[in-house]
């Protein structure tokens, strides 16, 4: 069984919770899940820099969209290693005390959890390696570097055309904010 991140088995993964529909890897996909990931981790300092300028509201903005981009990210991997387990292939890297499965999907290359895939997925991607003997590797997420000049809006819908709709994913389409009020976090090209 995976240990999830904090070390313990029987962690429930995502992949028990979401459909498994295969999904073709082709580039158009993979760089539309690029500048996802990408955009996750930007939202990521960004609602940290909110919340320490006590922005609250755009803070948990910041927090619910990143966490459904992520998890849009891991529905499409799943659906891409349920399809074609051929296409992928992973390391076990540490990363800053972690251990992550770098995933490479012709070419393109995302981290995720181990325990994002259920077990049944993750058998199928052939690793180099082993989740106990992981690659050290000093890992700096730089979400400047750019491999696309795809928007966020274009991502999107274009993954919303393969039946993977962002929207979906959020916790609620709304956050509470300050002053209690409701605030809407879906993004408006899906709608």
């Amino acid at each position: 069984m995976i240990p999830d991140r904090r070390g313990s088995t029987g962690h429930r993964r995502v992949s028990d919770r979401i459909s498994v529909d295969p999904l073709d890897p082709d580039d158009d996909l993979l760089e539309s899940l690029y500048v996802v990931n990408k955009v996750a981790k930007r939202l990521a300092d960004e609602a940290t820099a909110a919340y320490n300028r006590g922005d609250i509201t755009e803070s948990n903005v910041r927090s619910a969209r990143k966490d459904a981009l992520y998890r849009t990210k891991t529905e499409v991997l799943n659906r891409i290693v349920a399809s074609d387990p051929a296409a992928v292939t992973g390391e076990y890297h540490a990363v800053n005390g972690d251990v992550w499965l770098l995933v490479t999907v012709n070419g393109w290359e995302f981290h995720q959890p181990p325990y994002a895939f259920g077990s049944d997925l993750t058998d199928r991607i052939p690793v180099t390696n082993s989740v106990d003997e992981p690659r050290d590797v000093p890992y700096v997420r730089d979400a400047a570097v750019e491999r696309s000049d795809r928007s966020l809006e274009a991502a999107l819908k274009r993954l919303a055309e393969r039946g993977v709709d962002a929207n979906d994913h959020l916790a609620r389409p709304t956050i509470r904010g300050e002053n209690d009020r409701l605030t809407d976090v879906r993004w408006s090209c899906l709608r």
